[in-house]
């Protein structure tokens, strides 16, 4: 590997040597999210906790009375979680039509309202039936699915500042990836309602068990890589490997890696696919790094040094996923400062879009933060991602952290992404995965 001295002037050097610094935890918009975000991951994969937290959070993050999450239910809003004021009103039906929730949602955009009285765009009588004077409502959402509406309110008028607008603007911004997920997992586990818990099929778990076994034992698996390039310049600095299921395979509901979490093979399968990214790298340029994925429990356990020591030669770059749950982030710092010892380092992938969030970045000082592509899709037209992603850049440059911005696409996006300080990315727009030997 090639100092920074030696390094060309056209790769992004890294060092695993250099000083791992934090930002001063002040009372600042992203320190107060982040924190929301440490106790959103201890919630683990409970939907109904997730969304508890948030109403909680928010009425604390802006000093109100009450706050809810709004669920979309045919044509109404249902108060699907509640705290303070509103938590008598649980299980409420509100019209979406007319109200300010649901013109929050169809314009797709923070609605604040000063005075209920006053305010022809919110429903009335619903706002006294709830003590609702002052309101803040913001759309949650993930790329282009709506999931509902957060909304923190007041018994006072005017209660709100801007800074509140701007503080709920950007925790949206993160719990509705979040929540997203949170409500996705738990579909694809088979849980006809997220909240309630019902128990998936233990018949579909079993045949599904046995047909990713059987993948497995057949080495079918086949190691794709998509480039990873400094936006300032084009240049190719790495790639991220990726893994190619047999054709014959029909991935279920959520795909194999969520069907591998359910089923307790999450560790079974990084390895499988982390031998089959070290066997299609072989011709890989050596001067580029390649990114290989593991869930935490995967870094925690030995085997990734035997797998990935097979080539000890090459640059590897751990991403550490951020959407499954720490139990112990002692002994995941632990292991990842043994990989780091081996000259390999550590990355926090689809930050934004998970569990932890910012989390592991605290936690674990990677080298290298990512973007979700849910922070990066039409980040050019999107003012909320924009704001988010340069309160992450600011974050990653006092951190001594370097960003690379997922799924860009269009010519647009990496120029905002660059403009905002995002070193570099990968997406569509620089390649697709293929591997090595493919025409």
């Amino acid at each position: 590997m090639p100092t920074p001295q030696e390094t060309p002037s056209n790769v992004v050097a890294f060092s695993n040597k250099r000083a791992r610094t934090r930002p001063a935890q002040d009372d600042g918009v992203l320190a107060q999210i982040i924190a929301a975000q440490g106790e959103i991951a201890q919630a683990g994969l409970d939907a109904k906790k997730v969304v508890d937290i948030i109403t909680h959070r928010s009425e604390a993050l802006t000093r109100s009375t009450g706050a809810v999450v709004e669920m979309v239910q045919g044509e109404d809003l249902v108060y699907w979680s509640a705290s303070g004021t509103s938590l008598p009103h649980l299980g409420l039906h509100v019209p979406r039509l007319g109200s300010l929730s649901g013109r929050c949602l169809d314009a797709g955009e923070v609605l604040q309202c000063d005075d209920s009285e006053t305010d022809p765009r919110v429903n009335l009588e619903a706002c006294r039936k709830v003590g609702l004077r002052s309101a803040i409502a913001v759309p949650l959402t993930c790329g282009d699915h709506v999931v509902g509406v957060l909304k923190v309110v007041s018994d006072r008028a005017h209660a709100y500042t801007t800074r509140d607008v701007a503080t709920l603007r950007t925790f949206g911004t993160f719990i509705g990836a979040t929540l997203h997920h949170v409500l996705e997992h738990a579909r694809a586990r088979g849980l006809a309602d997220p909240v309630s818990g019902n128990a998936p099929s233990t018949a579909l778990d079993l045949a599904q068990r046995d047909q990713l076994r059987a993948i497995l034992r057949s080495g079918g698996l086949r190691g794709v890589f998509q480039p990873i390039v400094e936006l300032a310049t084009g240049a190719v600095i790495g790639y991220e490997g990726l893994t190619r299921f047999p054709s014959e395979s029909a991935p279920p509901q959520g795909g194999w890696f969520c069907a591998a979490a359910r089923l307790g093979m999450s560790e079974e399968l990084d390895l499988a696919c982390m031998v089959a990214i070290v066997r299609a790298s072989a011709d890989a340029p050596r001067d580029a790094y390649i990114a290989v994925n593991a869930s935490p429990g995967t870094v925690i356990g030995a085997d990734i040094e035997s797998v990935l020591g097979a080539d000890p030669t090459r640059r590897w770059v751990v991403e550490i996923t951020e959407h499954a749950q720490v139990e112990d982030y002692a002994l995941l710092l632990e292991r990842a400062t043994v990989l780091r010892d081996r000259g390999w380092r550590i990355a926090v992938d689809d930050a934004g879009a998970g569990y932890a969030s910012l989390r592991h970045v605290l936690k674990l000082s990677p080298d290298i933060v990512k973007l979700d592509i849910t922070l990066t899709r039409d980040i050019d037209i999107q003012v909320r991602q924009r704001q988010l992603a340069s309160a992450i850049v600011s974050f990653a440059r006092e951190s001594g952290i370097t960003l690379v911005a997922e799924g860009i696409e269009t010519v647009e996006e990496r120029d905002t992404l660059r403009a905002l300080g995002v070193a570099c990315g990968q997406g569509y727009l620089f390649g697709w995965p293929r591997g090595f030997g493919d025409p």
